[in-house]
């Protein structure tokens, strides 16, 4: 897949550290880059009787989305001036609308830059990550919080589940592999099936891959009682990958906050970058 539009969201308080970021990636890709200058609304007041009208919240309103917009020019400055192909919209909203707004922006871009969960920024990052991952039906891309060769990875590790989510994610990594130097397959305790792996596990994904000109390298690992986001993150580092590919975790959100996942794991940081997709 060619990613010709990139999106990416940042807090109405941060640098332009991830800007830069985005712009450089962008560039590698040529890409035109969306960015949604995020402030955070506090709710209205309110009493037993239900919402009241009160000039002090009104006016922080109006001061928030003021300053919302003028970050957004500065970064629209920056953007022209360093001759980049590029949107940018600021939006002032309460906390339960940032998934929705990340959503619609993922939904017209063909990548998602998650910005790694910096302090105080935790918050912004899960929410634009449900959105962009859950809701839009498009690859986003968990950033760490150091240097990353994204979207230029030497080694590319799919860990791969023979889910409909990996699937996806792998279907979206096809032209950054044929890149890679190498592509390594990891199954965490596969298990031969008619409707999944197949009789051998691995095999049909090199098999698919191949015809794309990718050659894969397949290990069947032994989970050992670990978590799964333990091992995944282990074998990237023996391995030495710079990206790793994966799908999104099927379960329900809700679910996840409350008894953990895979998917959980990665978005709580990562080493290396994640192209992840659901």
């Amino acid at each position: 897949m060619s990613f010709k539009t990139l999106f990416t969201a940042v807090d109405v308080r941060q640098d332009d550290a991830e800007i830069d970021r985005a712009v450089e990636i962008c560039r590698k890709l040529d890409a035109h880059l969306m960015v949604l200058v995020v402030g955070v609304a506090p709710p209205p007041p309110a009493s037993p009787y239900g919402v009241v009208s009160n000039d002090i919240w009104a006016g922080e309103i109006t001061e928030g989305q003021a300053a919302a917009q003028a970050r957004a020019d500065e970064i629209s400055a920056k953007l022209a001036a360093a001759g980049r192909s590029a949107t940018v919209e600021a939006n002032y909203v309460d906390r339960g609308t940032i998934a929705t707004i990340s959503a619609r922006f993922a939904r017209y871009a063909d990548l998602t830059l998650i910005t790694p969960g910096a302090d105080g920024f935790e918050q912004l990052r899960g929410c634009v990550s449900d959105g962009a991952l859950f809701e839009s039906g498009r690859p986003v891309v968990l950033l760490p919080a150091g240097a990353s060769n994204f979207p230029e990875p030497k080694r590319v590790m799919i860990a791969w589940d023979a889910s409909v989510e990996a699937s996806k994610a792998v279907r979206d990594a096809i032209g950054i592999m044929q890149s890679a130097e190498a592509v390594d397959v990891v199954l965490i305790d596969p298990v031969p099936t008619f409707d999944g792996h197949g009789p051998e596990p691995g095999a049909d994904l090199a098999a698919y891959l191949a015809r794309h000109g990718i050659s894969t390298t397949v290990h069947c690992l032994p989970r050992q009682g670990h978590e799964v986001g333990e091992v995944l993150h282990r074998t990237a580092e023996e391995l030495g990958a710079d990206l790793m590919v994966m799908g999104g975790f099927g379960h329900s959100r809700l679910r996840q906050r409350i008894f953990g996942g895979t998917t959980t794991t990665m978005m709580k940081g990562t080493d290396i970058a994640v192209l992840m997709a659901h």
